[in-house]
């Protein structure tokens, strides 16, 4: 357990240490970057690869290096809102995370075809060192332009402020 700094918030998360063995512990979060939504996880989806790393430690020939927090395909509801995106984002906000975030400076990221950048990093994944830790996690940073922002007529308890 870390001692969280000034600024910064002290998080429970579910950590993937080996095959079958997941932690509960607790980490600091800072607080967003300017171009960040920092969001209270309300809800995540553990797909084929989640499951792949939880009984193997591995999804094909990707191997885990280091301990991993799964899940992604999340939503929750935004708890504090970095100094460059104030304009279009509140606290309270509903919001869905894009799973992959890509790199944004490549060509097929310039030319909008995001989707197959070939930086794209992705929630619960250890493709890349370090990983791209899930969303198995009290709350998260994650990059304001990689959010949707979605309303509810009939609110499900489980998103409720």
């Amino acid at each position: 357990m870390s001692t969280p700094e000034e600024g910064e918030e002290e998080i429970q998360i579910s950590l993937l240490t080996a095959a079958k063995t997941l932690k509960q512990t607790s980490i600091s979060l800072p607080p967003p970057s300017p171009t960040e939504l920092q969001i209270a996880i309300r809800s995540t989806t553990l797909c084929g690869s989640d499951l792949h790393y939880y009984n193997h430690y591995r999804n094909g020939d990707i191997i885990i290096k280091a301990p991993l927090v799964l899940g992604h395909e999340s939503s929750g509801v935004v708890t504090a809102v970095g100094e460059g995106v104030r304009e279009k984002w509140s606290v309270g906000d509903r919001v869905a995370l894009e799973v992959g975030v890509p790199c944004g400076e490549c060509g097929e990221c310039s030319s909008g075809r995001y989707n197959i950048c070939s930086g794209m990093k992705f929630r619960s994944s250890a493709k890349a060192d370090p990983h791209y830790w899930g969303t198995l996690q009290e709350k998260i940073n994650h990059p304001a332009r990689w959010c949707h922002k979605y309303l509810l007529s009939h609110p499900h308890p489980t998103l409720r402020n």
